[in-house]
């Protein structure tokens, strides 16, 4: 006797293995849950126990006196067997250190692919030494290319090459001409520092230049903002203004008796469009010979040349940086002197007046990128 399982998802399916295997004389003797150990554990399985004195051959009856004659094998049932489903293993916790060392992998990408193309070690030293003091990618590029030339022209060390190759870049200081009568109007952000760089000039042309100075605000948005100034003119010992509107310009200056004419004008954000409109008012009306463009050394240089764009549309201006003291990378000024190509009249690097003002004398610049002093 042949006693043998069959499993499957149903009893149904079980017996019909069986049957096919073994014809159907044969005898069922158990069924139930399947308890294979080998049965898929994520699915219910059944299983029969058959047995049968002779096996099926060639799809004829199973007894002694089946006939020799060999028949067509009959079709059996067709039995769809079911592939488990796809089970997607749970994602792995997140490891820290692995952002880091992806972060890591893109950024030393980013660098080589902006390493393509520089050339031989002098270049690409070069190229690094002003990425690292925050220049601009393409200003870095230029200028590292300019000091290989340089250095290999002049047989010169790397840092002589890059001194000279910043000097050049740069024009001699513009200052406020002081040879002719001068109306002065600064502009520029909130915060900026023009306040206080207009009381350094005052007490430099009064005192150090033994000219009269009149101070001029137009700031009627902070009290604060005029309170300061009239302060600073007392203890300079210069007369102020105040002009409550742009029309009251021409009425203080009527009688011109002054040799350098100092004008503050409000902070504003960039999108006040009408408050742009009002500093050119402003410059006309004061018939202004120089216009100041106050920017912070601490901006990022696309919001530096942003901001010059916006508050000197259209007016010759000339740019004074401040907080040259807080600046700890000085790629950014850098960047957009570089880029802007305007005439550069001061650099202020502190809150004391008169002293913390000088011309913007490039070696002064130079010296701030090779980490020198100021």
């Amino acid at each position: 006797m042949i006693v043998k399982r069959y499993s499957g998802r149903t009893a149904e399916e079980a017996l019909a293995m069986a049957k096919l295997e073994l014809g159907d004389d044969a005898i069922i003797l158990s069924s139930g849950k399947a308890r294979d150990h080998w049965w898929k554990f994520w699915q219910s399985g059944y299983q029969v126990l058959v047995a049968t004195d002779y096996p099926r051959r060639n799809g004829a009856a199973s007894s002694k006196e089946a006939a020799p004659t060999v028949l067509a094998p009959a079709a059996g049932p067709v039995v769809e067997v079911a592939h488990p489903p796809l089970v997607e293993p749970p994602p792995l916790p997140e490891d820290p250190r692995l952002s880091q060392v992806l972060t890591l992998l893109e950024g030393m990408g980013e660098r080589l692919e902006r390493m393509e193309g520089l050339g031989d070690d002098q270049t690409l030293e070069a190229y690094q030494f002003f990425l690292d003091r925050g220049v601009s990618e393409g200003w870095s590029r230029k200028l590292a290319e300019a000091v290989r030339v340089r250095q290999q022209e002049e047989e010169c060390p790397r840092e002589q090459a890059i001194r000279e190759t910043l000097m050049e870049r740069l024009g001699p200081p513009a200052p406020i001409a002081l040879a002719e009568p001068a109306t002065v109007l600064f502009v520029g952000p909130t915060g900026s520092g023009k306040t206080t760089t207009i009381a350094k000039l005052a007490a430099y042309c009064h005192l150090e230049r033994q000219k009269s100075v009149l101070l001029i605000s137009t700031d009627t948005f902070r009290v604060a903002a005029v309170e300061q100034l009239k302060t600073y003119s007392e203890i300079i010992g210069v007369p102020f203004q105040v002009a409550l509107r742009p029309q009251d310009i021409p009425h203080i200056l009527k009688d011109r008796k002054w040799d350098v004419v100092l004008i503050d004008t409000a902070g504003h954000s960039l999108n006040h469009a009408l408050y742009m409109s009002e500093i050119r008012t402003i410059q006309q009306l004061s018939q202004a010979t120089d216009v100041q463009l106050v920017i912070p050394a601490t901006m990022e240089a696309g919001l530096m040349c942003e901001t010059a764009q916006v508050f000197a549309d259209g007016l010759d201006a000339k740019i004074c940086f401040t907080k040259i003291d807080e600046v700890r990378r000085p790629g950014a000024l850098w960047t957009a002197a570089l880029t802007l190509g305007w005439p550069l009249s001061y650099l202020t690097d502190g809150q004391n007046v008169p002293d913390d003002i000088q011309a913007a004398f490039p070696e002064t610049l130079v010296n701030l990128m090779m980490g020198g002093e100021r």
